[in-house]
């Protein structure tokens, strides 16, 4: 329309709309917060969780929460740097579990975020039986 190459969509009552384009919604940045989904880290034994890695690009101020084995989400830290390397609590407070889920929240007019990974330290917890059936 009127020579502009931008995205249209149709509502379910028939109305044309015109999708804006850029990176904040009528100058107000776009709050956003991305779930990765449920790991067990290739093992359904108890972990303790040690520290991640994650890379990224354009995620500086972006805030990393977990959560274990379904629970409540915490927040782990925020990333500075493209790779960001972020503990866990350790001690009496160690992040112990089976599962782990990550999201990231984030909110800045900047350039989309973007992740080419995360690497998730552990050490396996769970004694496990022997050949001759005794724990180790």
């Amino acid at each position: 329309m009127n020579g502009l190459r931008k995205p249209y969509f149709l509502d379910e009552n028939g109305y044309l709309f015109r999708d804006e384009t850029g990176f904040t919604d009528f100058g107000q940045s776009i709050p956003m917060i991305v779930e990765m989904g449920r790991t067990n880290c290739g093992t359904e034994t108890s972990k303790t969780f040690l520290s991640i890695q994650v890379d990224s690009e354009s995620a500086r101020g972006g805030i990393i929460q977990y959560q274990i084995d379904g629970g409540n989400w915490l927040t782990l830290g925020q990333i500075k740097d493209q790779i960001e390397t972020l503990p866990f609590p350790q001690g009496i407070e160690a992040t112990i579990g089976r599962d782990i889920n990550f999201r990231f929240v984030h909110n800045d007019v900047g350039d989309a975020p973007i992740f080419n990974g995360i690497i998730v330290y552990f050490i396996i917890t769970e004694s496990l039986p022997n050949e001759l059936g005794q724990r180790l």
